[in-house]
């Protein structure tokens, strides 16, 4: 049952592990304690729906680019087989047929991935198809699509067609994504750009909302501030929002038409949705902060919930290559949890406390057992009573759970270490932190200092944030010596001249 208390990465999976069974509601949801911790770390496991025979109903699952982000930022593929996918492949990859298994698309609905979808009807890779589209398909594409199906007469292998409003990516429990890539910006900020293409970019980000809005199940108050970006996109979504209201019958957000139970929304508890320009603030895309999460986006590689660290063969030796190893932050990691807005030296300290209380419940379970280790639990012990043997192996997977994921952030710890260590990233942030009482003389002695962090790029993200921050009046020839600085230490300065015209155009529109 949904609860006002469910978060949107709740809500995205409920609908999610709708689709694996085959857009048939599951009579438990697994998703009511998706973000309370667990002792493995994965979705409580629910059952699939069965055929005619009894059997679960395998199938194989296919999406595009799109659809695999949204999945895998909350699933695993241990979640996957739990609803029945024997295997996952990309749209665009070769693919083989498997007859007599049906498959699931999740896709966007663009033309291209519809061509791709009718050659695998007419090529009968699958039993039968049942088609999600990740947003609403255009009136157009659907009459092209069906044109294409009747021409080839595979209308019978198509059993269902959704709109599923899912072309949102989900980080955490309420956090989410649109998934729309590092040219977003420079499209809604470049003069260059077309305005074909800020049209483009603008249209995603309100299909992305209001699906975000669809999946909360409820209509928000749209606020934003006058002129750019902003005013358009929340005009959009609102005309959006009201169009579809106004002229659907069983409307998203209906009792019939929404997909999970109405929650009690009053007027004056509807919420607040705020739009604003990323121009309002760039200082904390730049900073360096001092949290666990933040150090790993920084220090480390982590896309979609997935942490790659490399580290070298031989440390001795760095020229014999480095070996990657990946990490998974599932959605019931306690530690992550828990930890990842703490400073990073809290972290540490509560790592050794974690590891100091498992192994104090290691060895309360192996005195009372009387084994000499948690290994031993699992062979046969004559002096090993029958009720502690039962109790100690019901807690062996929770505790071999925990272990696991105390390694993993222990790991993760020992990386980002290294890291802040090369770049000396607690100073930089200590600088920052009194950002506005640095004067030119100190910022330009600092980035001709080569003994202070190895990485070019932490010395011009921090002078971009004094250069932003600071009162002080800089001259042409400050600047210049400022990016000569920065280019001697191995930045690019291509940033600065945008950042100056967003400076110059503030203080201008201050004056006006």
């Amino acid at each position: 049952m949904v609860t006002q208390s469910q978060s949107l990465r709740d809500r995205q999976v409920a609908s999610l592990e709708k689709i694996l069974n085959l857009n048939h509601t599951s009579p438990e949801p697994s998703t009511a304690q998706h973000d309370l911790p667990a002792a493995n770390g994965l979705i409580p496991k629910a059952t699939p729906i069965l055929n005619s025979e009894g059997d679960p109903i395998w199938k194989v699952l296919v999406f595009d680019n799109l659809g695999r982000d949204v999945i895998s930022s909350v699933l695993r593929v241990n979640d996957l087989r739990a609803w029945g996918v024997t295997i996952h492949l990309n749209l665009s990859a070769t693919r083989y047929p498997i007859p007599d298994v049906p498959v699931l698309y999740l896709v966007e609905p663009t033309s291209v991935n519809l061509a791709l979808i009718n050659q695998d009807l007419a090529k009968n890779l699958y039993s039968e198809a049942y088609i999600n589209f990740l947003s609403s398909i255009p009136r157009p594409l659907m009459e092209d699509f069906a044109a294409q199906i009747a021409e080839a007469g595979t209308a019978e292998s198509i059993s269902q067609v959704f709109d599923q409003y899912l072309n949102f990516i989900v980080a955490e429990p309420d956090l989410f994504s649109l998934g729309l890539g590092k040219e977003t910006y420079w499209t809604l900020n470049s003069a260059n750009a077309k305005d074909e293409e800020i049209d483009t970019v603008v249209d995603k980000i309100v299909s992305g909302l209001f699906s975000v809005v669809v999946t909360m199940g409820a209509i928000p108050i749209i606020r934003c501030p006058r002129g750019g970006a902003a005013e358009m996109i929340a005009t959009k979504l609102d005309r959006k929002l009201r169009d579809h209201i106004l002229n659907s019958k069983d409307n998203l957000f209906s009792g019939r038409g929404q997909r999970s139970a109405p929650t009690a929304v009053t007027p004056s508890s509807r919420p607040v949705l705020v739009i604003v320009d990323r121009n309002v603030d760039l200082i904390p895309m730049l900073s360096h902060s001092w949290t666990y999460q933040s150090l790993v986006h920084d220090v480390l590689k982590m896309h979609l919930n997935r942490i790659t660290i490399e580290t070298p063969l031989d440390e001795e030796n760095p020229s014999k290559g480095r070996t990657r190893k990946a990490y998974d932050l599932t959605s019931n990691d306690f530690f992550w949890s828990r930890n990842a807005g703490i400073p990073f030296p809290q972290v540490a300290e509560d790592i050794d406390t974690e590891l100091t209380k498992y192994k104090d419940d290691a060895n309360e379970i192996t005195r009372k057992t009387g084994a000499s280790s948690l290994e031993d639990l699992q062979t046969d012990n004559p002096n090993t009573s029958a009720q502690h043997l039962k109790a100690a192996i019901t807690l062996l997977p929770e505790l071999r759970e925990r272990k696991a994921t105390l390694d993993m952030h222990m790991n993760i710890a020992t990386a980002l270490l290294k890291g802040i260590k090369d770049r000396q990233l607690d100073n930089f942030f200590q600088i920052e932190e009194n950002i506005t009482k640095q004067t030119r003389a100190q910022m330009l002695e600092l980035l001709n200092d080569g003994s202070k962090g190895s990485e070019p790029l932490d010395k011009l993200r921090l002078f971009i944030i004094w250069f932003l921050s600071t009162e002080q009046e800089l001259s042409r020839a400050d600047m210049e010596r400022f990016e000569e600085a920065l280019t001697k230490a191995g930045a690019d300065t291509a940033a600065l001249s945008y950042v100056k015209r967003r400076v110059e155009c503030h203080n201008q529109c201050f004056e006006d």
